[in-house]
């Protein structure tokens, strides 16, 4: 099977964070409880906890699912509907490698020592190398697709 059989351009995908979704899930729960109890209670600050439910909520939302787009011209990344995303030309791409990501790194968005990291869960990913030693790490569920729709865009406009 050839790279263009197994990574077509547009290449999209999304991945969803279950760990992030159970915590974020609870921790919604746990606010969906407190506010409730604030209201049978009477408690005036009982809005209090009506944001916290309403924070945790839409953080579950937008931090539960990362989608990739690679097309003939750029590599994107974002969480949810767009709340953090990046936008990297693939021109700008000096290399592209898939690697394990430490475990200390964790999920979500994170500075590590090797560049930036958006990662939804589990270790695999794709480090993305620029000009002046810059990095960014994707991760994904599925690094050989990801990666060969990276290559395919690169060689595309390098025979461009």
């Amino acid at each position: 099977m050839t790279d263009e059989q197994t990574a077509p351009l547009p290449y999209h995908h999304t991945q969803i964070g279950y760990p992030v979704l159970a915590g974020m899930a609870f921790g919604t729960l746990t606010q969906a409880r407190a506010w409730l109890r604030d209201r049978r209670a009477g408690r005036p600050h009982g809005w209090l906890s009506a944001l916290g439910l309403l924070a945790f909520a839409a953080l579950m939302l937008a931090l539960s699912r990362l989608t990739v787009v690679v097309d003939e011209t750029h590599v994107s990344v974002g969480y949810g509907g767009g709340l953090a995303r990046r936008k990297f030309a693939v021109h700008a791409v000096q290399s592209a490698s898939a690697v394990k990501t430490s475990w200390l790194a964790g999920w979500g968005i994170r500075l590590t020592p090797q560049g930036w990291l958006y990662n939804a869960w589990g270790r695999d990913a794709v480090r993305l190398s620029f000009a002046g030693g810059r990095r960014f790490t994707i991760g994904t569920d599925e690094p050989e697709a990801l990666l060969a729709a990276i290559e395919l865009a690169r060689r595309g406009r390098q025979a461009a």
